[in-house]
């Protein structure tokens, strides 16, 4: 009987001892929860569970203060690249007049031409850069909204028109009503970016854009017969400031388009085709 009633004791017991360790478990698991929605406030209990949940919350205070000196030197960053990129932009504005005026005078015609051209670059990377630290400073607030495929290639072909014409390039387009979740105006400077990597190509007379959906994802692709990418520079694309050795641009477009295509829940890839490069983009669906 003694023997029963001691088995019995013990079996209380230890019910009693695995229900406290259920709650004060479900507890730490509150806390977690109320640490990740930013209420920093902590139970004030002292038994052999305390110790994991003060370490707990060190960690996430730790994980908290990290990430805000992160989004500090971020901003810090984003500010210096675009008070570098003004103070370069308005003397080149200032200069590219001057020689305006003097252009007329044909006896340095021609050198100050080149003079121009060179400048007239020199802003364009200052706005490409501008255009960087805007999208640096906007990555994590983005305005999704679900929009056609073919919306966005209307508004970057219209903003590339005048480059499309000068050259003759013809646009093939096979849309079929597709609609994607993504920031409308970084989408569209993605695409932009790709086009115009293909209308500089020199052979380029052809660009064709095609969509597809499926349950999973849409696939935008654009293929040019621009000569296609040589093997050893297929896997650099994508770099930022990298440019191949024929190229005039500054290599950062399509690493670029690429960041802008993985903030909209998406991936880019691009491969060799029969007459150029094909760049397919894959927009997944959000539920």
């Amino acid at each position: 009987m003694m023997y029963l009633l001691w088995i019995f004791s013990l079996t209380f017991i230890y019910l009693i001892m695995k229900r406290k360790q259920k709650k004060r478990i479900d507890e730490i698991l509150d806390l977690i929860d109320r640490l990740n929605h930013q209420n920093y406030s902590i139970p004030m209990k002292q038994d052999y569970f305390t110790i994991l949940e003060d370490q707990i919350y060190k960690l996430f205070l730790r994980i908290v203060e990290e990430k805000e000196q992160i989004k500090k030197l971020s901003r810090i960053q984003i500010e210096n690249l675009e008070n570098i990129s003004h103070q370069i932009k308005t003397p080149i504005t200032t200069m590219l007049f001057d020689l305006e005026m003097l252009e007329k005078d044909e006896k340095n015609s021609r050198e100050i031409e080149k003079l121009i051209t060179q400048l007239n670059r020199l802003n364009s990377l200052t706005e490409i850069l501008l255009k960087i630290s805007n999208l640096d400073a906007q990555i994590e607030n983005m305005q999704y909204e679900t929009i056609l495929v073919e919306e966005i290639f209307d508004y970057a072909l219209e903003i590339l028109e005048e480059d499309v014409d000068r050259k003759g390039i013809k646009i093939i387009e096979e849309y079929n009503g597709e609609y994607i979740f993504v920031d409308f105006y970084w989408m569209s400077e993605a695409i932009i970016n790709i086009l115009k990597n293909a209308i500089n190509l020199s052979e380029c007379n052809t660009i064709k854009v095609r969509s597809i959906d499926n349950p999973i994802f849409t696939n935008i692709s654009i293929e040019d017969n621009g000569g296609g990418i040589k093997k050893e520079y297929i896997n650099k694309v994508f770099q930022r400031f990298y440019k191949a050795p024929d190229s005039n641009g500054f290599g950062i477009g399509l690493s670029m388009a690429r960041t802008i295509i993985e903030n909209n829940n998406g991936e880019i890839k691009v491969e060799n085709g029969e007459e150029g490069a094909i760049f397919n983009i894959k927009i997944y669906k959000v539920n």
